[in-house]
Parts: C-alpha cells; sequence; structure tokens
C-alpha cells in the first residue's frame, strides 16, 4: 500500500488553472479527490483551515497542507517538481 498522502483538489466548473492542475496529476497517476469551490460547505472547509482565498486551484496534501493558486503557479506555469515532492511525500 502506498505512503503517499491523501490529495483533494479545490476547483471550479469554469477555472483553465484547475484542468491544468488535474490533468498534471492525472499525468503522473497522482489519484486526488475533487472538490467544488462553488459550494459554502467546501469554502467553509477551506477557511476554517486557515485558507482564504478566492482564487482556484488549491491543493489539499494531507490533513494540514494546501497549496494555493500562488503556489501551484509561477508566471502562469505549473512548479511540477514542487507539487510531485508534495503529492508524494517528500
Amino acid at each position: 500500500m502506498s505512503d503517499s498522502p491523501k490529495i483533494t483538489v479545490y476547483s471550479l466548473e469554469v477555472c483553465p488553472n484547475c484542468e491544468k492542475l488535474k490533468n498534471f496529476l492525472k499525468s503522473h497517476n497522482v489519484a486526488y479527490d475533487e472538490l467544488d469551490m462553488a459550494s459554502p460547505e467546501n469554502m467553509t472547509e477551506l477557511r476554517m483551515n486557515n485558507v482564504f482565498v478566492r482564487e482556484a486551484p488549491v491543493l489539499q496534501i494531507g490533513d494540514d497542507e494546501f497549496l494555493t493558486s500562488r503556489d501551484l503557479f509561477s508566471g502562469g506555469q505549473l512548479r511540477e517538481d514542487e507539487i510531485l515532492a508534495h503529492c508524494k511525500g517528500d
């Protein structure tokens, strides 16, 4: 069994960066759950974890690590190596 942490992507229906992130995770065989940021319940969950953003996506790794769009992208490009390191538990 894998020691990789549980991955959750908080996304929006129309969100090019969300699609980039999800496609990247899929291409690297990183399993993830997806939650809709338009849902009040999901936004409340983010806020309860001190994540106060209005921009998607947000990547949750395990129970208490959250990467916002600012953490995930630089100049419109995914920070691929950093994302993989976090997702694989490195």
